[in-house]
């Protein structure tokens, strides 16, 4: 009977212990995404469809540029999943490409943009715990984080940029239009 015990509850304090960090987060973090969120969005209207349009044509022009700085860009001001819809502005044989970059990004990004894609900061909010539990800062590896992903962003698009060029010649696609 006592193992029974023990086992119930060592059970419950596993929910006991997921409530606190709940609240924790609930207090914490959910408001600093909620007003981020404000203010990309505010910043995103003063700027303007229009401008916002037209840099991102600017900025399709470079393939480096395409899968790093557009995909930021298009989620730092319209977050997911309305960043996607920059790739309009690419050419067809990079489409593939930036859809990939863009999704790379969404983990990386929330390491120092919480309001990036607040589905997924739980995530990052979990490692990021886990680090402070040990008594390490978080500041640098949010930042090698952000790093490392936007390497991987660039590697994912021009990858992904490769293997569907080569997959639209075989089927007789064409890649420049």
């Amino acid at each position: 009977m006592e193992g029974i015990v023990n086992f119930v509850e060592a059970f419950q304090s596993i929910f006991i212990a997921s409530g606190e960090v709940f609240l924790e987060l609930l207090t914490d973090i959910v408001p600093m995404v909620l007003v981020l969120l404000m203010v990309f969005n505010a910043i995103s209207s003063l700027i303007g469809p229009v401008r916002l349009e037209k840099f991102s044509k600017f900025l399709a022009r470079n393939k480096v540029l395409s899968y790093t700085f557009l995909p930021f860009i298009g989620m730092f001001f319209l977050c997911n999943p309305m960043a996607f819809s920059l790739g309009k502005f690419l050419p067809q044989r990079q489409r593939a490409g930036f859809i990939d970059a863009v999704s790379a990004a969404n983990g990386p990004m929330l390491s120092l943009f919480p309001h990036w894609n607040p589905a997924e900061y739980f995530v990052w909010g979990g490692i990021a715990i886990g680090v402070q539990s040990l008594g390490l800062p978080i500041g640098g590896l949010a930042i090698r984080f952000f790093v490392v992903g936007w390497v991987l962003c660039l590697f994912h698009g021009f990858v992904t940029e490769w293997i569907w060029v080569f997959l639209a010649k075989r089927e007789g696609i064409d890649v420049n239009a």
